[in-house]
């Protein structure tokens, strides 16, 4: 009889607690946002650590769009002769730091320290050498992610809620599984409702604003419509969007054929390697990341990006 009663009010507990987490989310939606946001932070958006070397790359564009870089192609002697005979650097020179975003300034203070000029080559060394450069990108990266959830387009979730509402759903799912054991037929009643209070508590830790949640939806359908072909003449904006999506160099070039010509999109689009991919992105991953592995025009190669950012 006792665990009759325990899981009739199982029951409506579940039920009040699923009317009352849906009032919640609608609460909580953000339906605005005032400010657009950098080819970088829909890259953290869309793909989170797992392409930041696309991120990167999309920084680089960006801020020399803007005119706050500047950035030269150069060759150099190889200095593995049975690999190639010269090597593709670029040289990246500061010119202004006003008006940027706080992971920016981090962002620049990572590469240019106190110079105001620097390499690929120059970063390639800091990163193989190990002076806490990848450590710094980390901390770039976490400054992006702060950027997005205080706008509440990134998390919203809510961790300290959802530990007790996770621990509610395990105790009813234990009493649902101890009232099948005796034979107690509204123990089916617990299982179900401890499911719904369980998945409950791990979304509340986990949850995306609805504005960050629609944003996902666009990006994908905008990578989709490139994939098919259906993107033409669109904008450079458009263009370092598709870059920030990691959209692969077989599918951006078809895309960036059909626009009208851009000396930012050109250091990426204009510049390919020998497996069809970009010097630019090999570039990025070679100074930025500490290792050589050309981009192919159908993949990129993270290797991990993640976990080599925040060794």
């Amino acid at each position: 009889m006792l665990i009759r009663i325990l899981n009739i009010l199982a029951f409506v507990l579940g039920v009040f607690i699923i009317i009352a987490n849906s009032k919640r989310i609608k609460k909580g939606q953000v339906t605005k946002i005032e400010e657009n946001l950098l080819p970088v932070e829909k890259n953290y958006l869309y793909k989170d650590m797992t392409y930041l070397n696309r991120g990167i790359l999309v920084s680089l564009l960006d801020l020399y769009r803007r005119g706050k870089i500047s950035i030269e192609e150069y060759k150099r002697d190889s200095r593995n002769k049975k690999r190639a005979d010269f090597v593709i650097e670029y040289k990246f020179r500061l010119l202004d730091e006003t008006d940027l975003k706080s992971h920016e300034e981090i962002f620049l203070k990572n590469i240019f320290g106190d110079k105001d000029q620097v390499t690929t080559d120059d970063l390639t060394q800091r990163a193989i050498n190990g002076d806490n450069f990848l450590k710094d990108q980390g901390r770039w990266a976490l400054a992006v992610e702060n950027d997005l959830k205080a706008k509440k387009i990134l998390a919203i979730g809510d961790k300290k809620a959802a530990r007790p509402m996770k621990a509610l759903g395990l105790v009813i799912f234990l009493l649902g599984m101890v009232s099948i054991f005796k034979h107690e037929i509204t123990g089916i009643i617990s299982l179900i409702f401890s499911i719904f209070i369980l998945l409950i508590g791990i979304n509340m830790g986990m949850e995306k604003s609805k504005y960050g949640q629609d944003l996902i939806v666009n990006m994908a359908q905008v990578e989709r419509a490139a994939k098919e072909g259906k993107l033409i003449g669109v904008s450079e904006d458009m263009l370092l969007e598709l870059l920030a999506l990691a959209l692969p160099m077989e599918y951006f070039l078809p895309v960036y054929k059909t626009c009208k010509p851009s000396k930012t999109i050109d250091l990426v689009a204009k510049s390919l390697n020998d497996q069809g991919g970009s010097y630019f992105d090999d570039g990025v991953l070679r100074a930025f990341m500490g290792y050589s592995v050309p981009t192919r025009a159908d993949s990129l190669d993270t290797n991990r990006i993640d976990i080599r950012l925040f060794k």
